[in-house]
Order: C-alpha cells, then sequence, then structure tokens
C-alpha cells in the first residue's frame, strides 16, 4: 500500500467499521482486517488520513470490549500503530478515549494479553505525557490499576510475566511523572500520591525474591525503579524520604555484579556519632578576601541527561547543586559533560549496541547500567536532603581502615564507593562512583573539620574524630592510586575534581605529614599533559593545595623542585624509560617533566630561576618559560590552561607570597605588563585580579613587617598603573573595571607616596572618572577605593580631594541602586574617620561648612535606610558630631541637625535588631562623647544616652554591644561631663560587671573576658574622676558588688602584661 494512497486504507477502514456494528457474526472478518492493518509498515509506508484515524479509533474502543481477549490485544497493537507510529494531529479526545480503553481493560479484562495492553498503552503515555496526566488517579491514584502490578503484597508481583510486567508498569509510571515545567503538574500529582509510589517502589525493590527470575530483565527493572524514585525525588523534595532503605538499595545496586552479595536488601542506619555542630561563620578582620569559588559538581552531569530536555527549571535546579569552597576555577566551561555516553534511556528495550550480541554481553551492560541508575539516585539523595543528615550515612560509604596502604584487606571495603571507583570494568560506572564520591566531599569542611590524628597507636576505642581522620586518610590514598593507574580521561578528571573537594574539606594540621605531598606527586604530571581539560583539573586541585587554611608547612615542602644528581642517566632511569616507551598512552599523554626538578650544582651561573617548580608551570603556560637565569618568551597555552595558571597564581598570592612570590615582584610586574595587553578579556580580568591579590598581600606584609623592599613595589605599581588605566579606559568589561578600580585602592599608602606625582594625579583621575561610570558596580568600586585612597596622608592633606572625595560619595549616596548606596556608606564612613584625624592635626584645612553639613545630613538620613547602610551610616555619625565646633553652631541648620543625628544613635543603639548596627551605634556614641563642645553646647541629652548605654552594658544578649557599650561610657574626659549622671553610671558599670561574672551563653563566652576587662576599664577611669563628694552616692554600690568587682580586678591584673595603661 503506498503512502500517497491514503484512499486504499480509507477502504479498508470503512470495512471494519462496518463489520464491527455486526461484531458477533463478523469476527473472522475483523480478525483478518485488524492483522492485515497492523502488518503494514505504518513509519515508512502509510499515510492516514485525519478523519479516517478518528473514526477507526472510536469505532474500537465503542465496540471490542474487555470480554474478547484475542480482539482486544489486537485492535490494542492497532490503535498503538496509528497514534504513536503515524504524525496526525488527533484531538486530545480520541487521545483519552484509547487511553480510557486500555484503563478499562486492565480493571475488567484478564491476565492472559495483560503484557500486550501494558505495552502499547506504555508507548501511548510515552507519545502523549499531556493527556496521560489527566489519568493520574486511574492510574496510579490510591485505587491506581498500575500500582497493584508492583505492591508485593497482593501477590501479582511473583505471578507469571510479572518482572516483564513490573517493567513496563514502572516505565508507564515515568511517562505519567510531568517536568516542572507543566501546568498541571501540583494538580493532578499530588504529594500522597508520589509518597505512595516511592513506598511501593522501595519495597518493591527490597524484595529479594524478584532476582532469581531472570536477571535479564530483573536489570531492566531496577533500572526502571530507580528512574521513578530518581524524577519523582527530585521533583518534589517535600515528600518524605526513607533514608536508611534509599541508602541500602542504592549501596546494593552501585555494587551490583561487581562483588557477591546477598539476593536481601538491608537498610543502612546512619551512625549516631556524626551529628555535627552547626558551624559558626567565622568574622572578617578586614583586608581583602579571596573571591568564592564554586565548584560545578560533574556528577550533575550524568543527573541531567536522566532529566527530560524540556524542563528548564529542573536543568536550573541541577545547575544550582553546587560546591561553595575556597577555590574557584576560572575556567568555567571546563565541567562540559564528556562526550561519551555516560547512560542509556528507559523508553526501548532494544537499545544495545551491536558489537553486545551475545546474551552475557548484554547482561554485562545492563548491569553497568544499573550502577549508573543507583548512582543518579544517589546524587537526587545528596541534592534534596541536608548535608547534616546524609553524613550519617559516610560510615557505610567510604573506607576508615587504620592501614589506608591496606584498605581493601578490610572486610567492609568491597562496599564502599571506592571500591566501585577503582575496580568497576566501565570506565563511566568508575566515573560515576567518583561523581557520588565527589557530591559527598564537595562543601564537607565543617564535618570533616572534626578529624585528627590517633595520639595512641593502640587503643581500644577508637573516637569518632580518628576514625573520620581514617577515613580522610583511605580516601586520600584511592585518589591517589587512581590517578596513579587510571587512563581513561573522563574518570582523571572526575578524581582530580575529587582531590579538590577533598583538599579542601580536609583539615591538614591535625591529620599526619604526607597526605598533600602524595596528592601532589600524582596530580603534578597532569599539569603537562597534552589533554588541556586534564591541565586545567590539574591546576585547580594545584590551587585548592595552595589555598588551605590553616597553612601548614607540607604545602611549601610539596612545591619545592626535586633535586637531582647528575645530568647522568642512572640505571633506574634507564629501566623507568623503557617502562614508559612500552606504555602508549603514557607518550601520548604527557610532555617532559623537567620543570619539576633541578639538579643539585655547585656554580651560582646555573641557579635555578624559581626554587617551586608551580610557578614554572604557570609562567610557561602564560608565554614565559625560564632556564637557569635565563628568561624565554614562549608559545603560550590556550586560554582556559592561561586563565587557570593565573588563578592558580592568585591563590599563591593571596596564601604565599612572602614564601613565594616576594622575591619575583620585579618579574611578575613585567609579565603581567604583557599579560594586560591580551586580546582576550577574561585573561584581561584574571591579571587584573592578580594584581589586586598581589596589592593586598603586600599590605598585609607591611603589617608584620614582613613586606618586599619599597622599590620593589614602587616599581611594581609605576610599571602596571598605566596599562591598568589603559584597561579601565579602554575596557567594556564592567567587571575589569571594578578590579581596576580595586587595584588601584589597594595600592598601599607608602608606594602611593613614592609614586612620581603624575602617577598619583593619574590613579585620583581615574578613580574620580569611573565615579560616572553607567555601570552600577564600577561607580560603587570606585566610590570605595576613593574612600581607600582619603586616608592616604598624601591625599588627606589635599583639601581639594577630600572635598572631590565627599561630593562623589554624596552623589553616590543620591542613587536608587543599592550596592552602590553601600559602597557609599561604607566610604563615608571612612571619609569621617579621614575627617577625624585632620582635625587632630592642628595644620591641616577643614572643609568647606557647607559640605559638613550636607555629609551630616546625608548621615541622618542612612541611618533609617537599609541595615547594611546604617552600619556605617552609625559610624559616619559619630566621626561627624565629633567634628563640630562652638562657632559652626552660629549656622542655625545644624544644632537641630545634631540633635537629630544623637537621637538617631541612641535610636539605632537601642531599637534596631541588627547587632552590628546597635554595637556600632555604642561605638559611635563614644565617639561623639569625645567632642567637649556636644557638652558645652546642648543640653538633655546626657540623661537619655548615659542610661541607655548603663542599660545596654548590663542586658544586651549581645555581649558585642555590652562591650562597646562599656567603651562608650568612658568617653568623657572631665567629671564635670559626667555632671549629676556619675553615681548612676557608677551603679550601672558595677551592675554590669555582676552581669558580666554570671555569664552562661557559651555562644557568647568568647567575649566574657572582653567584656570583663573593658568593664574594670571603665570603672578604673571613673575612679580617677571622682570627687569626695561623690562618695556617699557611690558607697552603696560599692558594697553591694565588692566582691564581684575585687574578684574580676584580680582575675584582670594577673592577665594584663606589664605597663598597661588602663585609662
Amino acid at each position: 500500500m503506498s503512502h500517497k494512497s491514503p484512499e486504499e486504507f480509507s477502504v479498508i477502514t470503512e470495512q471494519l467499521c462496518n463489520h464491527l456494528q455486526n461484531k458477533d457474526q463478523n469476527t473472522g472478518r475483523i480478525n483478518f482486517i485488524i492483522d492485515e492493518l497492523n502488518a503494514k509498515l505504518y513509519k515508512t509506508q502509510l499515510s492516514i488520513r485525519l478523519n479516517d484515524a478518528a473514526l477507526l479509533l472510536s469505532t474500537l474502543c465503542t465496540h471490542i470490549k474487555p470480554s474478547d481477549e484475542a480482539l482486544s490485544a489486537k485492535a490494542s497493537h492497532l490503535i498503538n500503530n496509528i497514534t504513536t507510529k503515524q504524525i496526525i494531529p488527533l484531538s486530545n479526545e480520541y487521545i483519552c478515549q484509547v487511553l480510557l480503553w486500555h484503563i478499562d481493560y486492565m480493571k475488567r479484562g484478564s491476565d492472559m494479553i495483560l503484557p500486550d495492553i501494558l505495552h502499547n498503552m506504555q508507548c501511548i503515555l510515552q507519545s502523549n505525557t499531556q493527556n496521560g496526566q489527566k489519568f493520574i488517579n486511574e492510574l496510579i491514584g490510591k485505587h491506581g490499576v498500575l500500582l497493584k502490578y508492583i505492591d508485593t503484597e497482593n501477590g501479582h508481583t511473583t505471578s507469571q510475566n510479572s518482572l516483564q510486567t513490573s517493567l513496563v508498569v514502572l516505565k508507564s509510571i515515568v511517562c505519567l511523572l510531568p517536568t516542572a515545567d507543566e501546568q498541571n503538574y501540583q494538580n493532578n500529582l499530588t504529594i500522597e500520591i508520589q509518597e505512595n509510589v516511592t513506598k511501593l517502589v522501595v519495597k518493591y525493590l527490597m524484595k529479594s525474591s524478584l532476582k532469581a527470575q531472570d536477571e535479564f530483565l530483573y536489570c531492566k527493572v531496577v533500572i526502571a525503579a530507580l528512574r521513578v524514585l530518581s524524577h519523582i525525588y527530585f521533583n518534589c523534595s517535600s515528600i518524605e524520604v526513607p533514608l536508611p532503605e534509599l541508602m541500602g538499595i542504592c549501596q546494593y545496586f552501585i555494587l551490583y555484579g561487581l562483588v557477591k552479595q546477598n539476593n536481601k536488601l538491608d537498610k543502612i542506619m546512619p551512625s549516631q556519632q556524626t551529628v555535627a555542630a552547626t558551624p559558626v561563620k567565622p568574622s572578617v578582620r578586614g583586608g581583602m578576601k579571596q573571591k568564592v569559588r564554586k565548584h560545578r559538581n560533574s556528577a550533575i552531569e550524568t543527573l541531567k541527561k536522566e532529566i527530560p530536555v524540556s524542563d528548564k527549571s529542573l536543568m536550573r535546579e541541577v545547575d544550582n547543586f553546587e560546591n561553595n569552597s575556597a577555590y574557584k576555577p576560572a575556567s568555567k566551561n571546563y565541567l562540559e559533560p564528556a562526550k561519551s555516553k555516560t547512560y542509556w534511556a528507559l523508553t526501548s528495550d532494544s537499545d544495545m549496541s551491536d558489537m553486545e550480541n551475545s546474551r552475557e554481553a548484554k547482561l554485562v551492560a545492563l548491569k553497568s547500567r544499573v550502577r549508573q541508575s543507583a548512582s543518579n539516585l544517589f546524587l537526587v539523595l545528596f541534592k534534596i536532603k541536608d548535608k547534616r543528615e546524609i553524613f550519617g550515612f559516610w560510615w557505610a560509604l567510604f573506607p576508615d581502615s587504620p592501614d589506608a596502604n591496606n584498605w581493601l584487606s578490610e572486610g567492609n571495603a568491597k562496599k564502599t564507593l571506592a571500591y566501585c571507583a577503582i575496580t568497576d570494568p566501565i570506565a563511566s560506572c568508575r566515573a560515576n562512583a567518583l561523581s557520588v564520591t565527589l557530591a559527598l566531599l564537595s562543601g564537607s569542611k565543617m564535618y570533616l573539620g572534626q578529624a585528627e590524628v590517633s595520639k595512641k597507636s593502640n587503643t581500644s576505642f577508637i573516637p569518632f574524630s580518628v576514625s573520620l581522620g581514617y577515613m580522610i586518610t583511605c580516601m586520600h590514598k584511592v585518589l591517589v592510586d587512581i590517578l596513579d593507574s587510571e587512563r581513561s580521561k573522563a574518570v582523571l578528571l572526575v578524581a582530580l575534581k575529587c582531590c579538590s573537594a577533598l583538599v579542601q574539606a580536609t583539615p591538614y594540621h591535625k591529620m599526619q605529614e604526607g597526605l598533600i605531598s602524595d596528592l601532589v606527586r600524582s596530580t603534578r604530571k597532569f599539569l603537562v599533559h597534552r589533554n588541556v581539560t586534564l591541565q586545567v583539573g590539574a591546576l585547580i586541585t594545584m590551587g585548592c593545595v595552595l589555598s588551605i587554611d590553616p597553612k601548614v608547612n607540607e604545602v611549601l615542602k610539596a612545591i619545592q623542585k626535586d633535586t637531582t644528581v647528575s645530568k647522568c642517566t642512572t640505571d633506574s632511569d634507564k629501566e623507568n624509560k623503557s617502562c614508559n616507551e612500552g606504555c602508549d598512552d603514557f607518550e601520548e599523554g604527557y610532555s617532559d617533566d623537567e620543570m619539576f626538578s633541578v639538579e643539585s650544582v655547585d656554580r651560582n651561573d646555573d641557579v635555578p630561576y624559581f626554587s617551586t617548580w608551580i610557578l614554572d608551570v604557570c609562567f610557561k603556560n602564560i608565554g614565559w618559560m625560564f632556564r637557569g637565569q635565563e628568561k624565554i618568551i614562549c608559545q603560550s597555552s590556550v586560554i582556559p590552561v592561561k586563565q587557570e595558571s593565573l588563578q592558580v597564581l592568585s591563590a599563591i598570592a593571596f596564601h604565599h607570597l612572602g614564601e613565594v612570590l616576594k622575591p619575583h615582584l620585579v618579574l611578575l610586574a613585567d609579565i603581567l605588563v604583557e599579560v594586560l595587553q591580551h586580546e582576550h578579556q577574561d585573561v584581561v580580568f584574571q591579571a587584573v585580579r592578580l594584581i589586586s591579590i598581589i596589592g593586598d598581600s603586600i599590605q598585609k606584609l607591611e603589617q608584620r613587617d614582613e613586606a618586599p623592599p619599597l622599590a620593589q613595589c614602587v616599581y611594581f605599581w609605576e610599571k602596571l598603573l598605566t596599562p591598568l588605566s589603559s584597561v579601565l579606559q579602554s575596557q567594556d568589561n564592567s567587571p575589569v573595571k571594578v578590579i581596576v578600580c580595586d587595584c588601584i585602592a589597594n595600592v598601599g599608602e607608602k608606594s602611593f607616596k613614592e609614586l612620581p606625582t603624575r602617577t598619583q594625579v593619574l590613579c585620583c583621575a581615574l578613580l574620580v572618572g569611573s565615579c560616572s561610570d553607567e555601570e552600577p558596580s564600577v561607580r560603587a568600586a570606585a566610590v570605595r577605593a576613593l574612600a581607600m585612597a582619603v586616608m592616604y596622608r598624601t591625599l588627606r592633606e589635599d583639601i581639594c580631594f577630600v572635598s572631590d572625595c565627599g561630593e562623589n560619595i554624596l552623589r553616590a549616596l543620591a542613587e536608587p541602586t543599592l550596592v552602590v548606596r553601600l559602597k557609599a556608606a561604607w566610604a563615608l564612613a571612612n571619609l569621617s574617620d579621614a575627617l577625624v584625624l585632620n582635625v587632630d592635626d592642628q595644620e591641616m584645612e577643614r572643609i568647606d561648612d557647607d559640605l559638613l553639613l550636607r555629609l551630616l545630613e546625608v548621615s541622618v538620613r542612612c541611618a533609617n535606610d537599609n541595615d547594611k547602610i546604617k552600619m556605617n551610616a552609625t559610624r559616619a555619625l559619630g566621626n561627624m558630631l565629633r567634628l563640630i565646633r562652638e562657632e559652626d553652631l552660629q549656622r542655625s541648620q545644624l544644632k537641630p541637625l545634631c540633635e537629630a543625628a544623637m537621637s538617631k544613635l541612641l535610636e539605632c543603639a537601642c531599637k534596631v535588631s541588627n547587632m552590628k548596627v546597635r554595637w556600632n551605634a555604642c561605638y559611635a556614641l563614644g565617639n561623639a562623647m569625645k567632642n567637649e563642645t556636644l557638652f558645652a553646647c546642648f543640653k538633655g541629652w546626657q540623661s537619655q544616652v548615659f542610661l541607655s548605654l548603663c542599660i545596654l552594658s548590663q542586658d544586651c544578649k549581645n555581649l558585642k554591644v555590652r562591650i562597646n557599650a562599656a567603651v562608650a561610657l568612658r568617653a568623657p574626659t572631665a567629671r564635670a561631663q559626667y555632671d549629676e549622671h556619675f553615681s548612676l553610671i557608677w551603679r550601672g558599670v558595677m551592675e554590669a560587671m555582676q552581669n558580666a561574672a554570671n555569664v552562661d551563653d557559651f555562644s557568647e563566652y568568647r567575649h566574657k573576658d572582653n567584656l570583663i576587662e573593658q568593664l574594670c576599664v571603665t570603672l578604673a577611669h571613673m575612679c580617677c574622676l571622682l570627687k569626695q563628694s561623690d562618695l556617699t552616692d557611690i558607697l552603696d554600690p560599692l558594697v553591694f558588688h565588692f566582691d564581684c568587682a575585687k574578684s574580676l580586678y584580680a582575675q584582670l591584673y594577673q592577665k594584663l602584661p606589664p605597663r598597661t595603661h588602663l585609662v
């Protein structure tokens, strides 16, 4: 029948419809026609009209009843052919009629042809998912017709062809699980239905008798079941998740085919020792912070392939499943999924390769798919459940042998992910096992931080922290072995990512030495690998190693060049060479590794340029090579490698500038000048960021008196500021401009002072100009940099620059963009600090009175803004009030403005919920009270301020607020300034001391000693101002609190160093 002649199909359709009207008398003819229609090639040689298809479907569904098994089976097959193999725009009405017909058969028909009915319905559901979702209640609801075939308690799962039936049912359920983008998702598929389905599937998988029926089919059923669980849990994380059962299922099937296991699946119960305390974020103490880097988890790439492509919101969720860490790869695309196939679609039973022509080979492939599906379910569980809950199961997933070199000899080692990653014969499965490992390790620093090395060699009881240390040591050993022996590039890449995550999470300062050295030794060969992706992965791992905090000496030892005896080839070298020549993959994969070693020589002219090989690697990737003392310009690496090399240099600059880069500042300047001219914007961005970090690190070294020679610092900045100005003016890339502003801010006062005047003027002009940039982020960075520069004495003395800085800050504070106002508020506080410093210097010229008035006005206004702006506004208010002189108050606007400022500080100190605002307000009140003018020209505010500070120092839950309130109470320098409030304050301070001694809040305990010290100093300050007339008023509180005060002073005396002045 030609597809060009649909008339012939119309004739046959009409005949069949006529015969169906009188079905009982034409059964033979009906069977013959349906058989003839089913024999046609619907995909290639047949074209059906819409009207004919609609008529045929409607007639079949109307006249063929479930009681007629033979006709029902044939009709179902014909319906499947028409609806799924022909491109016909059938209306939803006909599809729904077809589905209802199949549902009706499953309710009333026999089991004889059930597999055929189920298979055809599954095909129809797959092609018409939205229509299928209208029948969710009928199919998988509380009394759904599909669920009884996977319910282990009703007997269907042990009947004939139960596995085949279960397979089709599970595939049908997958078709009914809509994506998050579909409108009817929330209406039709309730949480109750999903919970019921998952409970039945979990019970089905936990049943041990299924595997004995047909392992080939069993594997397919397991794959489909695991996919159902993955899909439901991924899309609805609010449903109940039976973790012990699911972890047992995942562990069992990720090992399927690798080790001999019992038929019975067991739950895995969480360890009770693994509950970790909620982490406390360390407070930032200033200085530049290395940018947070996010590892996109490669484990998720496999998960992405198991999710319908149309579900965009789901894909976004997968993309957001990342690892927040201390080192972020510069190369954004290095985590793109591998080209190799890492999964099989579950919609076809004929998806085996032609090469897998034997049943055994197909079974091996199916078992590998089971392991991959288990990996995907692992990843879903790790996404939807809190790491705290998952951490309880680590004991069952990782080896924790005390002897890391023989971890495989332990009985439970063969049940771990590490065993899968090393022994699985399928490379994609090894990569998946490592992906699961990566998902566990990512962001686990707060849990692994409990680990430590055992102090005793033989103990009957192993503490949890030591057991965790054994686990970390074993995982280092496992990953090192994989890096040394693995040949699959896809597996190696995931292994390198696991190394990065493990390095970031391990507390090396509490671990035995040697872990870092072994890991670096196995990683560094990939730094010179010819595969760019592996190079980038190795650079990221090295970046994580170099970012280890707290620092350990082993890091610097690991990057030192190896020392060789001479250039003569030893016997062992020859043996290694011949071994390598026998391995083609090694020769193809790696270039020479001469840069990792250096010969021990006596001649000074052969001394290597760098003592660390990591600098050789990074500079070579950038385009510079060093032979002895000779510098050679060479071909640079591809962009991703070049970017990551600059990022590694940034990590070195941030953590190890003094030990590694300090001797090479001049060379760095020369190289970075060239890199700043690169045509690729991302490379320029990384170079500019490296410069900014170097500047910040130099200032930190200055604070410790370990800075490089000033002449070298000046050379560094003089060389780079001109090309940086070109970048700022020519780049359209806002992030680059932001970092250039940061670079100028990080020049440092000492270097800036020694720069030529023209360079100083250039810096100021660039920052002032950038305050008017189109991009808010650039304006914010520029105003912040101006506020840092205004603290330099050379610029602080220039009243014109100070005024320009003030005008730009005022403009920025008037902007609607929050990020600009945040930086501008910080800049306002910094500017006010500079103005206070100028006031203390009698020779300094004051800023214009009108500008001072406007700065005070905007400070009061900012104290009503966002909490983060209030933090700095209060600081600025304290400084501004300190600047007011008696003659300034002749201006009518200023006096009420000062009163409003004081009132606003009191409000922020007492009523705002944000504690940082409150303690800044207390500090600002103390700062303002250092101005004698406020006591002389304003009355009435003292009673409110002193009373509020007393109450805060006594009762505030936050001890830092109490500390700043206590410090503020000793701001007045004369007895007259306390006036009649002296006894009130005395009583308040003594009560505060009593309360401080009784502090029992563990979260605030670290501030307790400081609070007691400040209260003691404040009371001592008041003692120095005592008059004889005060003794009567202070006697009662003194007697009442005497013992407590005496005890606290005794403790303080023991702690204070000699010659410490209390006032």
